[in-house]
């Protein structure tokens, strides 16, 4: 199918310029239509002449001093009579009225209009002009109706979706004619030409044709805005629709004019009356999506992702989509299917009828994973089925804190990278968990770390936050390919009296902040690449902080005030953990602090020394493009968008590439 061409402007012309322009000829009552395109509902007459010499009869039609004018109302392109008239080159015979009432003769010869023929009589006495007047009656003979494909947020046309087009307002580019679609009740031919940008009828009569128009580069302008998380009142404008959430279509989403939106299998449907501007919010929401996609021979095999609904029926095409058949197993096998050449899809659909995205294989590229782990508190286990490149992405946690709003904890980092994989390996993902914070005011408060490496903490201390990491054939620390630092834990008293604490990921964590830089030395310090944060020292009636270790954060001191435990902020875990700050025992408040974050680690040939004695890990498994990036930088969100640190829990994502990477 060849793109369409810029679409010229709407005709604005009566029929008869088109036709006279062109130079088609009326032969045997075969009347050719010319009709501006795609975008509106048209109609238009169609016009013959029946006798180009005298239009005159009676025994007086020779006269040769008679001049005949017809004067036809001027129409807009609806066919809508404007009031006004103009010189006619010959009597209409469709669409128009005459107008016996407003016709004359300037010297009063008489004249006798015959509708059925079309045929005026004038009986002439001598010299005269005749002025013959005809009103629009928008009784138009040839109705044309044009149907639009709809388009998803990509951009493609929808199989068997189509709006009636109804307005004046052209789409500029992005159709062509479905000649197997579109047809005439009376039998007409219905044609079109990209070039010419117009339709043409053939037509002996009346008649009534559809047009069917399928999109190949719509002029329509949609911004998508993707809600940063849950409930969040933060969107970030994105170019696609991430494939790792489930989404619903926000109600502040619309479109300019009468055209509409709705999402269907993850993609935003415009339903596109003209040309139009479109705005979609999505939120975040619960629906079915599938993990994985793989094909062998004629066989489809699908798996669902933790993170969505359990689908209750699937659904599988194997002629890209036109047509569907549906199963309540998550493997299908079609029969009397040529696999060669052929394009498979697939969507599952949940108990509430929502549909996932649509997935698509092929013999050259039968295997699709989008693998995505979001927190939990035990291992997940990812088995490998298919060899070859897969991208590996983590996000470390949260650190905690007493006081959310005022003194967050440190954000978590971010770490990615390539790398080969073998069916029959097996990834375990431990996903850090958001540091904790002691909730009442007692002797007994105390704040647990982060899972995955969060040091703890006691009263009015944020525990650190964990990290995030990706292992290799064993759930150790000494098999760990990729890791993102977790934040340390913040200190809060007041709201003018706190210290954060230090961001997490990044080859050296950031260290926390301190509320008296008199006493900056009771900071936990960031993890690097080759040993833990050191923990905030102090003097005299005060608490060193544990320093960090290998994969886990320091945990906090404490001091006694009357029968409280107060802590400072406890550090991050990650490849090496971060620092908890140290506390001072006694009664002043200036010497509060926060912990470090821990670090990140991508295993490559360059960083594989940094790596202690007791490496589970090949050269085999060396990334490549990877790199580790701190909390407090900005950075791919797990939604696709752009965060500066990342908040909450850990996250952890895996995507097959293929058999090369390019």
């Amino acid at each position: 199918m060849k793109k369409l061409a810029q679409l010229k402007e709407l005709f604005n012309k009566d029929v008869t310029d088109t036709l006279k322009k062109h130079k088609i000829p009326l032969v045997g009552g075969l009347v050719v239509f010319l009709l501006a395109c795609v975008g509106i509902f048209i109609t238009y007459a169609y016009y013959q002449v029946t006798d180009v010499t005298p239009i005159i009869g009676g025994s007086t039609g020779k006269i040769a001093d008679l001049d005949v004018r017809v004067m036809a109302e001027e129409r807009d392109t609806n066919g809508n009579g404007l009031g006004s008239y103009a010189l006619y080159p010959y009597i209409p015979e469709a669409g128009y009225a005459y107008n016996e009432g407003k016709s004359y003769c300037t010297n009063g010869s008489t004249i006798n209009y015959n509708p059925a023929t079309y045929e005026a009589d004038i009986t002439a006495y001598g010299h005269d002009v005749c002025y013959l007047y005809f009103d629009s009656t928008a009784n138009l003979d040839l109705t044309l109706n044009v149907y639009a494909q709809n388009i998803d947020s990509d951009g493609n046309g929808i199989e068997g979706e189509y709006t009636k087009l109804e307005t004046t307002a052209l789409p500029s580019i992005g159709y062509v004619l479905n000649t197997e679609k579109s047809s005439c009740e009376n039998g007409s031919s219905l044609s079109y030409s990209d070039e010419e940008n117009m339709f043409t009828v053939d037509a002996t009569g009346k008649d009534v044709c559809t047009a069917y128009m399928d999109a190949i580069d719509v002029d329509i302008q949609l911004k998508l805005y993707i809600q940063a998380k849950a409930g969040s009142s933060t969107y970030y404008e994105a170019d696609t629709i991430p494939s790792n959430v489930y989404y619903e279509l926000g109600s502040e989403s619309a479109c300019t004019g009468t055209s509409t939106l709705s999402i269907q299998n993850q993609k935003v449907v415009i339903a596109a009356t003209s040309r139009t501007s479109c705005v979609a919010y999505l939120n975040v929401a619960d629906g079915p999506i599938i993990q994985s996609m793989q094909l062998s021979a004629n066989t489809v095999t699908l798996n669902d992702s933790n993170a969505g609904t359990n689908p209750t029926t699937y659904y599988y095409s194997a002629d890209a989509g036109a047509n569907y058949v549906s199963s309540s197993d998550n493997t299908y096998t079609f029969e009397n299917v040529d696999p060669n050449g052929t394009e498979f899809k697939a969507y599952a659909v949940d108990a509430s009828g929502n549909t996932s995205s649509i997935l698509t294989t092929t013999t050259e590229d039968n295997y699709v994973f989008n693998g995505i782990y979001d927190y939990s508190s035990g291992v997940q286990t990812v088995p490998i089925e298919v060899s070859g490149y897969y991208y590996l992405q983590v996000w470390g946690a949260q650190g905690g804190s007493y006081n959310e709003e005022i003194a967050p904890g440190g954000n978590g980092g971010y770490s990615k990278g390539y790398i080969y994989l073998n069916a029959g390996d097996t990834l375990y993902i431990n996903t850090g968990g958001k540091g904790g914070y002691g909730t009442s005011n007692s002797s007994t408060a105390t704040s647990g770390g982060g899972v995955n490496g969060g040091g703890s903490a006691g009263y009015r201390g944020g525990a650190g936050g964990g990290a995030t990491d990706i292992r290799i054939n064993q759930n150790d620390l000494y098999s760990r390919v990729i890791v993102a630092g977790g934040g340390g834990g913040s200190f809060y008293q007041s709201s003018s009296i706190y210290a954060l604490g230090g961001a997490g990921g990044g080859a050296t964590g950031v260290a926390g902040e301190h509320y008296n830089s008199s006493y900056a030395y009771y900071s936990g310090k960031g993890g690097t690449q080759t040993a833990g944060g050191s923990g905030g020292t102090a003097e005299e009636k005060a608490y060193y902080g544990n320093a960090g270790v290998f994969g886990i954060g320091g945990n906090t001191g404490t001091r006694y005030q009357s029968t409280s435990i107060y802590s400072n902020g406890a550090g991050g875990g990650g490849w090496y953990g971060g620092g908890a700050a140290g506390h001072y025992n006694g009664e002043t408040n200036n010497r509060y602090a926060g912990g470090g974050g821990g670090s990140g680690y991508v295993y490559t040939e360059s960083t594989a020394s940094s790596y202690p004695n007791g490496c589970l890990l090949n050269d085999s498994y060396y990334l490549t493009n990877a790199s580790t990036h701190a909390g407090n930088t900005a950075f791919e969100s797990t939604t696709g968008g752009t965060e500066t640190g990342h908040a909450g829990n850990g996250y952890a994502k895996i995507t097959y590439i293929g058999q090369t990477l390019s």
